[in-house]
């Protein structure tokens, strides 16, 4: 399928889905991918896509690794002031997706919190991990998450 195709085919049923999700007083988060071939992999396809749906309850999710591995400026996060639905938080290595515990990567988390903050967002942040190098140790693995996004969490006074 084309890009431009693929493109039309996505934001028309992004606002189908959004249009029924608006009567059940719900929203979409979409999310931007780190991938070359991803349809939305950057700030700027973001916002042209929640142009494009036109749907107040059609909004982001801010995925923090995926915005450093795609080297958004901190600064440009500005840009997604009010269209933020939700956040997920996880590190990676800076080359590699891979939703690692926050403290074990070099994402700037700390950094793009406190521009999320700026933009009036208050709202959940949730930590995503999805691959475990040692999966008998799955438990450890979500408390040392949990623990390093505390810590960054309430130096930026963003617990609730």
């Amino acid at each position: 399928i084309p890009p431009a195709e693929q493109w039309r085919y996505a934001v028309e049923g992004t606002r189908s889905r959004g249009e029924y999700a608006a009567d059940l007083d719900l929203e979409i988060a979409i999310e931007l991918e780190p991938f070359r071939l991803s349809l939305i992999n950057s700030i700027d396809r973001m916002l042209q896509f929640l142009d494009e749906v036109a749907l107040p309850n059609v909004r982001a999710n801010c995925d923090i690794s995926h915005l450093y591995l795609v080297r958004t400026p901190v600064e440009e996060v500005a840009r997604l002031a009010g269209r933020i639905a939700h956040v997920h938080l996880s590190d990676c290595n800076g080359h590699t997706h891979g939703d690692l515990p926050p403290g074990r990567g070099v994402t700037p988390i700390a950094e793009y919190l406190a521009a999320i903050q700026r933009t009036g967002y208050d709202g959940v942040v949730s930590i995503e991990l999805e691959y475990s190098p040692e999966p008998d140790r799955i438990e450890a693995w979500v408390q040392e998450a949990y623990e390093q996004t505390d810590r960054i969490m309430r130096a930026l006074n963003a617990r609730h």
